[in-house]
């Protein structure tokens, strides 16, 4: 055999470090120091943002109480004489009053199945009038398709009627019009009793 030949020597083995308990405790600890940091920035901000709007309301309500002022004649400067626009509101928890909260939510979600139950009849009612509409349609076109009938019927009946004798006076009672046959049916009515009193 040839002793020259060398063979390359094997690579390490890769070797995987798991962490051990200690780090995770650790890295759980940091984790929960970050989002504990994380949610006291936005109780911060929360409170921040409240009183600005405390601001803004009062603010507004100033410049509403200026505006009314003027138009009831009363000078500008009362309006200006009034407390502080920027004044601070009393530190308090984001949501102290838990009962004030929950009714407002609870009238938010009745006000929503209100809502809801009202578009659902609004759907129905519309769905009622359009077969309605269609009905209405059906019954016009039945009625035109009668009448179109009845056209064709008048015009085909006096050429089906026999000649009337021309001897027969023009004015009797079947010549008369409905209209005067009614207008005189009172007074044949009562000059037939009259002669049958007689």
């Amino acid at each position: 055999m040839n002793s020259s030949i060398t063979f390359p020597a094997p690579a390490p083995a890769l070797k995987l470090v798991r962490p051990t308990a200690e780090k995770w405790v650790a890295s759980l600890a940091d984790e929960r120091r970050r989002l504990q940091e994380d949610q006291d920035a936005l109780r911060e901000r929360e409170e921040n943002l409240r009183q600005y709007e405390a601001r803004l309301r009062a603010l507004q309500a100033e410049i509403e109480v200026g505006q009314t002022g003027a138009a009831a004649g009363a000078p500008a400067a009362a309006a200006k004489q009034s407390g502080a626009p920027f004044a601070r509101a009393g530190s308090r928890a984001p949501f102290g009053d838990e009962t004030a909260l929950q009714v407002g939510w609870e009238k938010l979600h009745r006000a929503r199945e209100i809502l809801e139950a009202e578009q659902n009849h609004l759907r129905v009612d519309r769905l009622a009038v359009r077969e309605q509409e269609t009905a209405v349609k059906r019954r016009e076109l039945a009625v035109a398709e009668r009448e179109m009938q009845v056209a064709a019927r008048e015009a085909r009946a006096p050429a089906a009627m026999p000649a009337a004798p021309t001897d027969e006076p023009v004015a009797s009672e079947h010549t008369m019009s409905a209209v005067t046959r009614l207008t005189r049916a009172p007074f044949n009515l009562a000059r037939s009793m009259l002669s049958g009193k007689r």
